[in-house]
């Protein structure tokens, strides 16, 4: 029987298509997503914004050689704002889960410890939607549709000498080389600057994936949940040291933060354990369809 045919990517104009498409309509979901949480604050909501902010994000360093020039940086540099102010109240949530999760016995200190994360969350929450009303959705949307404007054939050519599915490759290629280099020392207990590189590298190659898919029309799904399992993993030994981070700015009994620290040591030790064994059950391999 011979071998199955590589299925031919869509024509260069259909990608670009799609590709506004997705652009536009991931900036439209952020949107969305704020209006929301200036309405309700609702703890979900906050969280989902953060999510759209980054993934439109990724959309846009996908296409930023491609995109006109413009305004490229404010509103790079704007939403990246938006996301690291909702990243304060995301730390705040989880260590509130994760530490009720964690609750001994000694309800007196749990509940020390909780409520001070939860006086922080009321100020992160009051700074997040100021930040909210004071954001230029307006200005920036329409730089955001005039940006979509410009992935075209004609511009594109003219700014750049290389086709789009060359250029889809390349850096689907750039998202994937730095990976091996980073997991063999990821694997060590002292390297946790490496595994923080890792981390984001896999999420950056995940949200590649995602945005290429309908683009593409290409069935990433089995690689896709393999880097979910490894964002999974090191995703939540990031947020075990955010919440290191949170207790030095808590003001809490030191035994409290003593056992809070230890609490923290212990999940990590784990978490690096279920770590290695993703690693020599599933490695990662590129596997990109041309």
């Amino acid at each position: 029987m011979s071998p199955k045919p590589t299925r031919l990517w869509p024509d260069p104009a259909t990608i670009l298509e799609r590709s506004r498409n997705i652009f536009i309509a991931q900036w439209d979901e952020l949107l969305r997503l704020r209006r929301a949480v200036i309405k309700t604050s609702d703890p979900d909501n906050i969280h989902d914004l953060r999510v759209a902010s980054r993934r439109f994000r990724a959309a846009m360093e996908l296409f930023y050689p491609l995109l006109p020039k413009g305004s490229k940086a404010e509103l790079r540099k704007s939403v990246r704002k938006l996301t690291r102010t909702l990243g304060g109240m995301r730390n705040v949530d989880e260590a509130l889960i994760f530490f009720h999760s964690q609750a001994g016995t000694d309800r007196s200190a749990d509940a020390t410890l909780c409520h001070a994360l939860s006086v922080r969350r009321t100020r992160e929450l009051k700074r997040i939607v100021k930040m909210l009303k004071t954001f230029d959705h307006r200005a920036l949307g329409r730089k955001v549709r005039k940006m979509a404007a410009g992935l075209n054939a004609e511009t594109i050519t003219l700014r750049n000498n290389i086709s789009v599915p060359a250029y889809l490759s390349e850096a689907y290629l750039n998202q994937y080389l730095p990976v091996h280099p980073l997991l063999a020392g990821a694997l060590s207990p002292e390297h946790r600057a490496t595994r923080h590189a890792l981390r984001i590298i896999i999420k950056k190659w995940r949200y590649f994936l995602e945005i290429v898919t309908p683009i593409l029309e290409r069935d990433y799904a089995p690689l896709l949940e393999q880097l979910k399992e490894y964002q999974s993993i090191l995703g939540r030994m990031n947020d075990l040291a955010e919440f290191g981070l949170l207790l030095n700015k808590l003001k809490l009994p030191p035994t409290e933060r003593t056992q809070a620290e230890a609490t923290l040591l212990t999940e990590d030790a784990r978490l690096l354990k279920s770590f290695r064994e993703l690693s020599e059950l599933k490695p990662l391999a590129a596997s990109f369809q041309i």
